[in-house]
């Protein structure tokens, strides 16, 4: 009887962990409603150059089916963890019309957020150093008082209208990117 109790035990953590975890969709603020994304200013790679909206335009091939603006922080773990996926999935992302662009905030030492897109995230996706919070407070994803619950990931269509929108990545990620229709 204590052996049948024990396996039971086993069996239901197993199947705890079994469970899959969906990556939590969260409603697009008002100022994402648009049809097209509202106008902001950042830094490009080396934080040397302005970053806007026409050169997030400029980005878009004939093939991309939708835009991936994937905010991140070195210090965010999950964000880690999600730059790691997006970087072992890259081929099926290219073949999916995925283009991804990881969107630093707030940091503002370039050779940190550097070091991290080259051991985490993939030195080839795009990257915008938004040092002001400039594709944030703008967006509705967060206020002026309040810094940015990352991680998050603003999915866009080729013509740049916000999708929908994530936090926390789960195990459909980041197939979610190209299945999900809202």
């Amino acid at each position: 009887m204590k052996a049948l109790y024990i396996l039971l035990i086993v069996l239901t953590v197993f199947a705890v962990q079994a469970k899959a975890t969906p990556s939590v969709k969260l409603e697009l603020p008002e100022q994402l409603s648009k049809e097209t994304l509202p106008a902001f200013t950042a830094k490009n790679r080396d934080a040397t150059k302005n970053f806007q909206k026409r050169h997030l335009e400029q980005l878009v091939e004939p093939e991309t089916e939708r835009i991936a603006l994937v905010y991140f922080a070195t210090w965010c773990k999950p964000c880690t963890e999600g730059a790691t996926m997006l970087r072992k999935a890259k081929k099926k992302l290219e073949k999916e019309g995925i283009l991804i662009i990881f969107v630093n905030v707030g940091e503002r030492d370039v050779d940190v957020v550097q070091k991290w897109i080259k051991k985490h995230g993939d030195p080839d996706f795009p990257l915008i150093m938004d040092t002001r919070a400039q594709m944030v407070v703008p967006f509705g994803l967060s206020d002026s008082n309040t810094p940015i619950a990352l991680p998050k990931t603003l999915i866009l269509d080729k013509e740049l209208k916000p999708l929908f929108l994530l936090g926390t990545e789960g195990d459909d990620f980041p197939e979610v990117l190209w299945k999900f229709n809202p």
